[in-house]
């Protein structure tokens, strides 16, 4: 078990009492210039790692530096709202440290080793420079170059943050992946070893669910009123995988589950298992229910690698092609923005074909609508390519980690051809960046644009899934042929 040091940071704008600090031995680092007034948050004694820290965010005393070492940003490295600066004391020189902010708003937060312009740290002494999530957490990683260090937490917005208050939490990291786990703790959640980062790993009926603050398998949860349907009688044990129903098939290849689920709470799941026995099956399947509920349908492998999904269409449905031999899951759930315990009944329909398996990439791009692409055809089924980051330029990808450094891949959610415009391929501000490539453009769509194929065809251009399309099954950029440019 972890003990993290609790401290109140209970300062407001105008307040000149200092937050009280715990007492810590010898004197505080003093890496700033007190010359600047930007520099004067820096100077006071820290906090000892790891740490567990309840702030608030008062004035706009520090600018962040132009660059830093590690930047995680899609929007640029800009702070001009308010901070704070909490003093980290007792790292271990060379130790990776997992710094985590979360909030009711979206902040950001970056990693110096001190402070010495007017404006607040150089890039020098920027480690770390996190604003990626446009939610409440934002997590990053350094590693200590001394004994202290500092975190700022920090806004950059047109406008004040919703809420002022944030915790922080800063710790040693436990593992980079699962690979450095162990049976006890087999899962690396934000860099520390747990019993589960989510429901697919918890492997009892009677614990299916990932408790995702403790982070431990845990019961069900069945809080669905009765109604005149009742919620399944599966209760609670399919809200994970290890509960799941199995769908048994008929002589024709198909199957049928009913059920029923609510929005209490608003992750309510129900898992349903299928299985892959043969090399070239195809499953269909469909999620219909009555009424202007919202539910969503979503196909997973045993490990929790999503397959497909359909979220904006009634009924909701989903083929998957070329799988590999064994056991898949899908997940039914409502969508809805309030607590809602009344269940809603629906049947989920499955159809199994048989046929050959795939001969080449061209087969596993050719089924798009609802399906992930998975780029490599090996013994007839479709698999992910395991690029390692090491994939070069103008090789083929379908995940941005495939790619080496300083290239991008255009791993778009269901997009056609993706056997031919799926390749790493480098950043970009303008067309002719990419003329050494041949017929390709720049994206203007992206924080960070990069080089893709021109497009032929609305079906090429990247989906929003996010956002409620006109008509289904999803939100599309169009494709202006002339440009060979897709556009909002």
């Amino acid at each position: 078990m972890r003990w993290f040091l609790v401290v109140l940071l209970a300062a407001a704008c105008g307040e000149n009492a200092s937050p009280r600090m715990p007492d810590v031995d010898g004197g505080a680092p003093d890496p700033s210039d007190p010359a600047y007034a930007a520099c004067a948050e820096f100077t006071g004694p820290g906090v000892i790692v790891p740490a567990h820290v309840e702030g608030v965010l008062a004035g706009a005393d520090v600018t962040s530096p132009g660059t830093c070492a590690v930047t995680n940003a899609p929007f640029g490295v800009e702070s001009a709202g308010p901070d704070r600066v909490i003093s980290l004391r007792g790292l271990r020189t060379g130790q990776p440290y997992v710094v985590k902010v979360t909030s009711t708003s979206d902040l950001g937060f970056y990693v110096t080793t001190g402070c010495s312009t007017s404006t607040g740290p150089s890039s020098e002494q920027c480690l770390l420079f996190e604003d990626e999530s446009l939610g409440n957490v934002e997590l990053g990683r350094f590693v200590a170059t001394g004994t202290s260090a500092f975190v700022v937490v920090d806004y950059y917005s047109s406008q004040a943050p919703s809420s002022a208050d944030f915790m922080l939490d800063v710790y040693e990291e436990e593992c980079a992946d699962a690979s450095q786990c162990d049976a006890s703790r087999p899962a690396c959640s934000d860099g520390l070893c747990v019993e589960c980062e989510t429901s697919f790993d918890c492997h009892d009926a009677a614990a299916p669910r990932c408790d995702d603050v403790a982070h431990q398998c845990t019961t069900g949860i069945d809080t669905c009123t009765t109604g005149p349907y009742g919620d399944d009688v599966a209760e609670p044990a399919d809200d994970g995988p290890a509960g799941a129903r199995v769908l048994a098939l008929d002589a024709t290849g198909r199957g049928v589950a009913a059920g029923a689920i609510c929005a209490s709470p608003l992750g309510e799941s129900d898992f349903v298992a299928f299985d892959v026995t043969t090399i070239g099956e195809a499953w269909s399947l469909q999620l219909g229910w009555s009424g202007s509920r919202d539910l969503d349908l979503e196909l997973f492998a045993a490990d929790g690698t999503p397959l497909g999904m359909s979220f904006w269409e009634q009924p909701e449905r989903v083929r998957l092609t070329y799988l590999p031999i064994g056991r898949y899951y899908a997940r039914v759930r409502e969508f809805a923005s309030t607590i809602d315990p009344g269940p809603v009944s629906y049947t989920l329909l499955a159809q199994r074909t048989l046929g050959p398996g795939c001969t080449s990439a061209t087969d596993c791009a050719a089924e798009f609508r609802n399906q992930l692409y998975r780029g490599r055809c090996e013994a007839g089924a479709c698999v992910a390519i395991d690029g390692g980051g090491a994939i070069a330029e103008g090789g083929a990808c379908d995940s941005q980690s495939d790619c080496g450094p300083l290239l991008h891949c255009p791993s778009f959610f269901f997009v056609a051809h993706a056997d031919a415009r799926d390749t790493c391929a480098r950043g970009c501000s303008a067309d002719a960046d990419c003329a050494a490539l041949g017929d390709f453009v720049c994206t203007t769509y992206l924080a960070d644009n990069f080089c893709v194929p021109r497009c032929s065809s609305d079906a090429e251009c990247p989906t929003s899934p996010g956002d409620e399309p006109t008509t289904g099954p999803w939100y599309r950029l169009r494709c202006d042929v002339t440009s060979g440019r897709c556009l909002p």
